[in-house]
């Protein structure tokens, strides 16, 4: 087995332990309607969704781990968010994730947020860079993923054409090239970041980072064709989250973190600025291109 396989495979073993206890709870509880199988649909982005039946990510985990309380399991499929929203308007699935700061429409029902989505600015913590806003990228070194200024708005559009700036197809190389100080500043989501930077070792540590709180958060939820269901799920993730099954699986992909800065209430995501100290909410955030 190569050391590639290797890792993979003792990943996959600490996210099955961690998801077992959780999944063996679940079916007990709603053992005798397990035979009610939905249809889900989503798209492959590691390690919010990861296309394999046991350990799917952190957004599908708590999908389906929420659905198996209410009597469920689920089957998934794996294409464009695009493409996948409109199966399920179209009646073709019965729900997708993750789906971005959208509402509820005909056959189309938005759940509360699942996780939050945190796109950060990452810098080395010992060259004490200190920006304030994105527009002071502009006189660094920056490196990302491939189709970031569709993401992130105007001013990062701008920053992207007067920086030394590098999209990378393969975002599991932006942690390592921030290490090795190849640029000044890495832009991902956090627990992209995170999960890509400890695929080895979950024990890595975080404090050579500082963590630039320049773009606000997204909530990610799930989509239903049927209303019912979304407001079962609702009240039962609700009560997943009061648990501890809840951050179990977000730390079987990306390992324990020390202190978390965004606070997800319901609907209400607030967002505070590292270094500002405020607070601001973002429970309106303009739609990402991510569902496209």
């Amino acid at each position: 087995m190569s050391g590639a396989q290797s890792t993979q495979a003792r990943v996959f073993k600490r996210i099955s332990n961690a998801l077992a206890v959780l999944l063996l709870v679940s079916t007990h509880v709603c053992f005798s309607s397990l035979n009610q199988t939905l249809e889900l649909v989503s798209s492959e982005g590691p390690p919010h969704t990861i296309n394999h039946p046991e350990h799917s990510g952190i957004d599908l985990d708590i999908t389906k781990v929420v659905l198996a309380q209410l009597g469920y399991t689920v089957r998934l499929e794996f294409v464009a968010l695009g493409r996948a929203e409109k199966l399920v308007r179209t009646g073709q699935y019965d729900l997708m994730a993750p789906i971005f700061s959208t509402q509820d429409s005909k056959n189309f029902y938005i759940s509360d947020p699942i996780v939050t989505y945190k796109p950060m600015v990452f810098s080395l913590a010992n060259r004490n860079l200190t920006p304030r806003s994105i527009d002071e990228l502009a006189n660094h070194s920056v490196i990302t993923f491939q189709g970031a200024p569709g993401y992130f708005g105007e001013a990062f559009r701008k920053m992207s054409e007067q920086a030394v700036y590098r999209e990378s197809p393969d975002m599991s190389v932006i942690p390592q090239m921030l290490v090795k100080s190849r640029y000044d500043y890495a832009v991902l989501d956090q627990y992209i970041f995170y999960y890509f930077y400890r695929l080895k070792d979950k024990r890595r540590p975080l404090t050579l980072f500082r963590h630039h709180y320049l773009i606000p958060p997204v909530p990610a939820s799930v989509a239903f064709k049927e209303k019912s269901l979304r407001d079962r799920f609702n009240r039962a993730l609700a009560q997943f989250k009061r648990g501890d099954g809840y951050q179990q699986i977000i730390e079987a992909y990306i390992g324990k973190v020390e202190k978390m800065m965004f606070a997800v209430n319901g609907t209400n995501v607030s967002w505070q600025n590292q270094e500002t100290g405020k607070i601001t909410d973002f429970s309106s955030v303009a739609a990402p291109h991510w569902q496209r």
